[in-house]
This record gives C-alpha cells, sequence and structure tokens, in this order.
C-alpha cells in the first residue's frame, strides 16, 4: 500500500510539470550540476554574506535538483558522502596545506558521485542506465577543490587580515585645509578634522592635500604630487667647490 501511495504521489508530480521540464530534470547529469551548484551557491552567499547572487542562485538550483531527485532512482547514501566531502573540504579549507581532510573530501565526493543514481536493489532494471558521465564526476571535483580550497581559503585570509584604523587609516587619503599650515593648523580628511603639519613649504586653506605620515594622532600632509627639495648635503656642496677654481 505504502507503494503504491508514493507511486501515485509521484505520478500526480510529475502530471503536474511541464513535460519539457520533467524531460530536463530526468536527465541525471542536469540533476548532478544542480545540485553541485547549489552547494557552491549557497556556501558562496554563507562566506560572503549580502551578494545575493551566490545565494539566490544556490537555493532555486537545489530545489530543482530536490524535484529531479524525485524523478530519478536516488541513493541517498550518495547524496550523503557527497555532502560529507562539502564538510571536509571546509575544515581543509580552515587549515594550512592540503592534508587528510582534502583527499578524505575529494574521495568521498568521488565515491558520492558514483553512487549516487545507483540503488542498493536487486530490482534496478532500467535504473542501471542512469549514470553520470564520469568527465562531469572529474570536473565537479576539481571545481569542487578550485572553490573550496582556492577560494574559500583566500576569503578567509582576507578575513584574518587586521583593519587598518585610526590615523594610520588615512595615509594617502586626500582632504582639504580647514586653517592655514604654516606649519601647523588643522585639515578635514574623510569627513575628519585633523590637526596637521605641512611637509614643506605652507599650505593655505581649502587647498587639496594629501596624507603622507603620522605622528601621534597628527598628520604629516603636503599637495599632492608636490614633494619638497631636498638640501643638497655639505660635502656634495664642498666637493663641488672643490672642482670649481678660482675666477682669474
Amino acid at each position: 500500500m505504502r507503494q503504491t501511495a508514493g507511486r501515485r504521489a509521484d505520478w500526480g508530480l510529475m502530471m503536474s510539470l511541464p513535460e519539457p521540464l520533467i524531460a530536463v530534470l530526468s536527465d541525471p547529469n542536469v540533476a548532478y550540476m544542480l545540485f553541485l551548484i547549489g552547494i557552491v551557491g549557497v556556501v558562496g552567499e554563507a562566506y560572503h554574506p549580502g551578494t545575493l547572487l551566490p545565494g539566490i542562485t544556490g537555493v532555486i538550483a537545489l530545489i530543482l535538483a530536490l524535484l529531479a531527485f524525485t524523478l530519478l532512482p536516488v541513493n541517498w547514501v550518495g547524496v550523503l558522502l557527497v555532502l560529507l566531502s562539502v564538510g571536509l573540504f571546509l575544515a581543509e579549507a580552515h587549515t594550512s596545506g592540503i592534508g587528510l581532510l582534502g583527499a578524505g573530501g575529494v574521495l568521498s565526493f568521488l565515491i558520492g558521485s558514483l553512487l549516487l543514481f545507483t540503488p542498493f536493489s536487486s530490482h534496478i532494471g532500467a535504473a542501471a542506465l542512469l549514470t553520470i558521465s564520469p568527465f562531469l564526476v572529474v570536473a565537479g571535483a576539481v571545481g569542487m577543490v578550485a572553490f573550496f580550497l582556492l577560494l574559500i581559503r583566500a576569503s578567509l585570509r582576507t578575513r584574518r587580515l587586521p583593519a587598518a584604523t585610526g590615523p594610520e587609516a588615512l595615509l594617502g587619503k586626500e582632504g582639504i585645509v580647514t586653517s592655514d599650515l604654516a606649519p601647523r593648523g588643522a585639515v578635514r580628511v574623510a569627513s575628519e578634522e585633523w590637526s596637521a603639519i605641512a611637509d614643506g613649504a605652507p599650505i593655505g586653506k581649502g587647498e587639496t592635500i594629501e596624507v603622507i605620515g603620522v605622528e601621534g594622532v597628527t598628520l604629516r600632509v603636503h599637495r599632492p604630487h608636490e614633494w619638497p627639495l631636498r638640501a643638497i648635503p655639505s660635502d656634495s656642496a664642498e666637493s663641488s667647490e672643490s672642482r670649481v677654481g678660482p675666477l682669474e
């Protein structure tokens, strides 16, 4: 009775879907790609919240993949192995180098992919023909490794970088002089008022400046693209004078 009810439910679902969509989703290669795209999209959104596009794409792909799974003889052990590989890849991404976790993730992914549409049943019939292309499995494994061990790891490194705060964060930024720098005065940089010292010639109020240094809470500034001329060392001047003979 349960099997009959399940078949009726599946038949009702198939009858409610457009035939072209059923034909596409019944392809195990399409279902497999949707499953992987969904995983990558959801994980990408989790590590880059607010981008929206990966998350929306991932959720839609997962919904379509689950719909396809209802039309295909899915081996849920294969699904669990693929999900296990994702966990192993994430754990490896949080470590340095590529070790046992990454190798275990690749092995789990390959086995899970090969078992995904191979049910453990003696009455498989035509279901034995529903296999994923080996080239697609290899491409999926390479793509998953590249995504988790390269992109996710790069994202984690960026998160761990110390954030520049305080006056040091203003280096290289431009601002406006709010009181004459002769050489001390005040400037407005990043919508904040700062004490500043002009590096070189005095700078008048209203002129544009660039932050080139920090001394405590005082900024050292100059006009953009203008550097003060340095004095010629005395020994160089003496050597120049020594080369010039007296005028007759």
